[in-house]
C-alpha cells in the first residue's frame, strides 16, 4: 500500500485524539518504518542521531497503541495501519474502534453485524445482486460489500431528514479513511428506496473520464433502443456548460 496513504491516515487518526498533527521528524520516523528502514537509517536520513530517533520513535509507538487500541511497536507498525486502512472498524480485544464527530468512539453493546448472507433476510450484498432488476430501478452493482458496523441511528435520522423533509439535493459526505462513509450510505438506502424511481451506485475510480460517468448513469436512465441518442444529446450539452477544469 501507499506509504503516503498510511502516514496521512496515522496523523488523522492522531489529530482525531490529541488534536495535533505528527511533527516532521515524526512523520519521517514512521514513513522510514513503514519503508522497512532501521532507526540508524532513519536518522542518516533525518541527519539526527540514531538514539534520539529511537526515543522520538518509542513515543509515537504508544501514542499510536493509546490511540488504535493495539500494542503497535516498529515492527507491526505498518500491518497494522494496513488492517484499519482496509476494515471499516479495527478490532481491539472485545470492542469495535468507530470515529464518529472528530473522536475516537469504542463500539460495545452497540455493535452488530450485518445479517449472514446464508438467511433469508435481505442485506446490502444481496441487495447488490437484486436490486440490478430493472423493475426496481435500483444499481447498486458497484457498491461495496457491508462489513461491521456500529449504531448509527442518529446520523440515519439526519441523513433521512435532510433528503426527504428538507429536500436537500446534494449532501456529501467526508470522513477519515474507514471511518464508514460508504457502510453508512448503504444503510441508508433502504430506508428511502421507496421515496425514489431510481438510485445508482457509482464508483468514479471505475470512470476515467466524465463521459463514460455520464454513459454509465445514463444507460440506467433511459431504455436500450434511447440511451445513446440521449448520451450524446447530453454530453453536448455539458460540453458546452461544464466548465474546461473538474476536480
Amino acid at each position: 500500500m501507499d506509504i503516503e496513504t498510511l502516514v496521512e491516515l496515522a496523523d488523522n487518526l492522531i489529530f482525531t485524539k490529541t488534536e495535533q498533527h505528527l511533527d516532521s521528524l515524526q512523520k519521517e520516523i514512521l514513513k522510514g518504518t513503514l519503508n522497512g528502514k532501521k532507526y540508524p537509517q532513519i536518522a542518516d536520513d533525518c541527519q539526527r542521531h540514531p538514539d534520539h530517533i529511537r526515543q522520538v520513535g518509542t513515543k509515537l509507538w504508544k501514542l499510536l497503541s493509546d490511540v488504535l487500541g493495539k500494542n503497535i511497536k516498529k515492527s507491526n507498525a505498518r500491518s497494522i495501519l494496513e488492517k484499519f486502512h482496509f476494515s471499516q472498524f479495527s478490532y481491539t480485544g472485545d470492542d469495535w474502534v468507530n470515529i464518529n464527530s472528530n473522536h475516537i468512539n469504542i463500539c460495545g453493546e452497540n455493535r452488530q453485524s450485518p445479517t449472514p448472507k446464508n438467511t433469508s433476510s435481505s442485506t446490502p450484498t444481496d441487495q447488490n445482486q437484486n436490486n440490478t432488476n430493472p423493475e426496481n430501478n435500483y444499481d447498486l452493482s458497484e457498491a461495496p460489500d457491508l462489513y461491521w458496523l456500529c449504531d448509527r441511528h442518529t446520523e440515519l435520522t439526519t441523513l433521512k431528514q435532510w433528503i426527504l423533509q428538507n429536500h436537500t439535493r446534494i449532501i456529501t459526505i467526508l470522513g477519515l479513511t474507514g471511518i464508514g462513509k460508504s457502510v453508512l450510505a448503504l444503510q441508508l438506502i433502504p430506508q428511502i428506496k421507496d421515496k425514489f424511481d431510481y438510485i445508482i451506485w457509482r464508483n468514479i475510480d471505475n470512470y476515467p473520464t466524465l463521459e463514460s460517468l455520464q454513459t454509465s448513469i445514463i444507460n440506467c436512465l433511459s431504455p436500450p433502443d434511447s440511451s445513446s441518442q440521449k448520451t450524446a444529446d447530453f454530453s453536448q450539452s455539458a460540453s458546452t456548460t461544464a466548465p474546461t477544469n473538474m476536480c
